[in-house]
């Protein structure tokens, strides 16, 4: 490790800040100086313990020691007075620790070991929780994309409640690890914002915990005490804590007492912290908008950190959260279960990589050099891994299918032993996980963000040949930090902001530099990595039918794929009676712009169409662009009047009781309306968080794309599905999606004889207007689906 150069004469050393990062395998701590340059850095192994049934664990003791022995090195090594040392920061994984009333270590697991007291983020231990809390659909999920993932706190709290329930009788605090460390620091028993909103359910826009999520779910005893002992105090990430550092954590860490320490961040967090805000010549000298960036840190799992003025829901994404990373901005967090951890596991399968690793001793830096070297460029490296493709869901997939069950796969395997085929699988694995953060950007971008550039921090990040994967595969400029360390220094930033010398984001703006820059290749580059996601995509519909098989086949009494395994629900006019309102309101907004319709020109002109082909149509017929906030303003117009007049549709209650199964809505109409329509008429704790809407996709109705979007996001085969729709266009949708269609006439606006006769010509192959005949027609078609089985036709009904 090199120090910073000595200053020489009267030059003095400024201030410094320490920032202390908490990985799965090491404790690091670093030193910055104000600019953000790294002057001196340390790192220490923690001891990490391995079970069968998932089950990952640490030792909250071992960490806490790995992390003051870090930093203490690094302060000695750039040779500062730890009297400049400002501020402190830190950071770690989003893993959780279990202490009883007296701050002692409580056993998390089968081993008993009170020492082995943390349970690692990565730990699956509790996925059959985190689908019983997600089957119960409650609100509060809508903050984590719509499905709890088993790597958050609440499934392993209940997990413990159930299989541990002396150590949570006995536990006084569980704690995030970030949590933890701040409170070992200073004594304080402050949340971070950052660690409570993103992995505990903590609602940081109101401000509370959700009382009835945790009685629901089974952990009602946490609520007892005002949640003291999960958090009933919550800052803001940097807000400094306590009187800072506590006398014996100054004389561990090799620092003064009372030094500030601010309430800290997830790793991944600090990641982001230290590298959105960036500016540099690379970019032009310009600070870049945060809110047009995507941070991404790749290290044992991968997270994409974006920032938003307003709330964006994305299904399948964890977020929105409040204030959880900059101040008064909404957070949306995806990633992979697995990045790093995924090449690592992939290349350790490989024959040669034993002797390989023997000659190399440098992990992967020597296999890059190698293969840039062969391939004649960075780009064109990816040609490597022309016939070979991965699925990289070793671990499940966490983001845009929050589904911890999918699994890995590799296709186009020989019997190759030699190092080509180990570079070329390594080759593999790289674009299997850059398509993966393409999808993840599509869901994104889909939603609603907008991305310039992806920021780019972790080990990984490090790699040009990494970098350039990403950036030919998902066709976005990729950028590195001038610091080595972008998690560190967004630690250290933390340290700055608690003693008041910047707040968040000045800190981002003041620390941090981009000196790296990767272009998309283009051309024939980005043709073959065109061609590589549709093998990625392939490969997940591969496993996911396979996966299905084997579950089916493990139930001898069960009919093979029951039909429909998902019932997808128009909105408008099928769950609520909101059609004839609308159009009477839209009716009137457009009338005075000069476009006068009745009832049936409207209906045929509005009636199932997304907002954009609306626009699309009216600008058309009136030959001028509509005013600029004229469809925002109609939207909440149409709002209020749901509010006073908006009733559900009869019978929904009691078919979905009936059916069973699965169910989600897709709607034509903007997502916040379709909420607020199923809020106002009693039907949101019914659906949610599965509501999907067209604004989430390319093209509306009748074109594929929202229904194709809501079976992937359900995970369902499309010719699995069953749409209920009251429109033709809606009906177009899901034949082109390969759905069976159901037209439902029970609207009050879908009167006469030849509203039917156009959903019937529309292809719906079954019209009702009373939903409680929705189960028996179902029956009814499911018998027909067996039939056309058992004939030996496939499942084409």
């Amino acid at each position: 490790m090199k120090h910073w150069p000595s200053l020489s004469g009267g030059e003095r050393m400024g201030e410094v800040y320490l920032g202390v990062d908490v990985g799965t395998r090491s404790a690091r701590a670093g030193v910055f100086d104000a600019g953000g340059r790294l002057l001196a850095s340390a790192r220490r192994q923690i001891a990490i313990w391995r079970e069968p049934g998932e089950i990952v664990e640490h030792s909250s003791a071992d960490i806490w020691s790995a992390s003051c022995s870090a930093a203490r090195e690094a302060v000695e090594r750039c040779g500062v007075d730890p009297a400049l040392v400002a501020g402190v920061g830190f950071d770690a994984t989003c893993s959780l620790v279990a202490l009883d009333v007296d701050g002692r270590s409580l056993p998390v697991g089968p081993s008993g070991e009170a020492t082995r007291d943390t349970i690692v983020w990565m730990d699956h231990r509790a996925v059959a929780e985190a689908d019983e809390i997600n089957a119960g659909r409650h609100e509060a999920l809508r903050y984590v994309g719509g499905a709890i993932s088993p790597e958050m706190q609440a499934p392993k709290l209940l997990w413990l409640a159930r299989h541990a329930p002396e150590t949570f009788a006995r536990a006084g605090h569980f704690l995030d690890l970030t949590d933890f460390l701040t409170y070992r620091a200073t004594g304080s028993l402050a949340r971070s914002a950052c660690t409570v909103t993103c992995k505990w359910t903590y609602l940081a826009h109101e401000r509370r915990w959700s009382r009835d999520f945790f009685e629901r779910i089974g952990l009602g005893a946490l609520a007892s005490d005002g949640f003291a002992r999960i958090g009933a105090e919550v800052a803001e990430p940097g807000a400094a804590l306590a009187d800072g550092l506590t006398p014996e954590a100054a004389r561990a860490m090799g620092l003064r007492p009372g030094t500030p320490v601010g309430a800290g961040l997830i790793d991944a967090h600090a990641g982001a912290i230290g590298t959105i805000g960036a500016i540099g010549a690379a970019l032009g000298g310009a600070a870049g908008d945060p809110r047009r960036r995507l941070g991404l840190i790749l290290g044992t799992s991968s997270c994409c950190m974006a920032v938003s003025d307003a709330p964006l829901f994305i299904p399948g994404v964890w977020g929105p959260y409040y204030s959880a990373l900059t101040p008064g901005q909404w957070l949306t967090e995806a990633g992979q279960s697995a990045f790093g951890a995924a090449i690592d596991h992939l290349v350790r399968m490989h024959p040669a990589f034993p002797a390989y690793a023997l000659r190399a001793g440098d992990g992967f830096e020597t296999m890059e050099r190698e293969i840039v070297a062969l391939a004649g460029g960075v780009s064109a490296a990816a040609r490597l891994a022309r016939d070979l493709h991965v699925l990289p869901d070793f671990l499940g997939n966490r983001s845009p299918f929050a589904n911890p069950s999918m699994r890995g796969a590799i296709i186009g395997l020989d019997l190759s032993e030699d190092e080509a085929s180990l570079r070329a699988l390594y080759v593999a694995g790289l674009c299997g996980l850059a398509q993966g953060i393409g999808q993840i950007i599509r869901s994104l971008e889909a939603g609603g963000h907008a991305f310039d550039e992806l920021l780019v921090s972790g080990g990984a990040g490090r790699s040009a040949l990494v970098r350039q994967i990403i950036a030919d595969a998902t066709d976005k400029r990729v950028c590195a930090s001038e610091t080595s360390e972008p998690v560190l220094l967004g630690a250290a930033m933390l340290g700055a902001v608690a003693a008041g010398r910047h707040d968040m984001r000045g800190a981002m703006a003041a620390m941090s530099r981009v000196s790296l820059v990767a272009e998309p290749a283009g051309g024939q580059i980005a043709a073959f990595h065109a061609r590589k996601r549709l093998a990625f995509e392939a490969l997940q519909q591969a496993e996911q039918s396979l996966r299905e098989a084997m579950r089916e086949s493990e139930s001898p009494g069960r009919a093979r794929s029951e039909w429909p395994a998902l019932v997808i629900f128009d909105c408008d006019g099928v769950l609520v009676d909101s059609e004839a309102i609308a159009l009477a309101r839209t009716r009137g907004a457009y009338a005075g712009l000069g476009l006068k319709l009745d009832d049936a020109e409207a209906r045929d002109l509005f009636l199932g169409l997304s907002p954009r082909s609306i626009k699309d149509k009216v600008e058309r017929a009136l030959g001028a662009p509509l005013p600029p906030d004229f469809q925002s303003r109609l939207g909440r117009e149409i709002v209020a009047d749901f509010e006073r007049e908006l009733k559900g549709v009869e019978g929904v209650r009691e078919a979905l009781a009936e059916i069973g199964g699965r169910w989600c809505v897709a709607s034509s109409s903007p997502i916040e309306r379709t909420r607020a329509s199923l809020r106002i008429v009693g039907y949101a704790s019914v659906f949610e968080p599965n509501v999907f809407s067209a604004a989430e996709v390319g093209r509306g109705k009748p074109e594929p794309d929202l229904f194709l979007h809501a079976a992937r996001r359900m995970n369902v085969d499309p010719r699995q599905c069953l749409v209920v729709e009251d429109s033709a266009p809606g009906v177009i949708a899901a034949r082109r999606a390969g759905m069976v269609a159901f037209g439902f006439t029970g609207g009050s606006h879908a009167g006469g004889g030849d509203y039917a006769a156009k959903l019937r010509e529309a292809g719906a192959q079954r019209i009702f207007k009373d939903m409680r005949d929705l189960p028996r027609l179902i029956a009814q078609q499911r018998e027909r689906v067996r039939e056309t089985r058992r004939n030996g036709f496939g499942q084409d009904i």
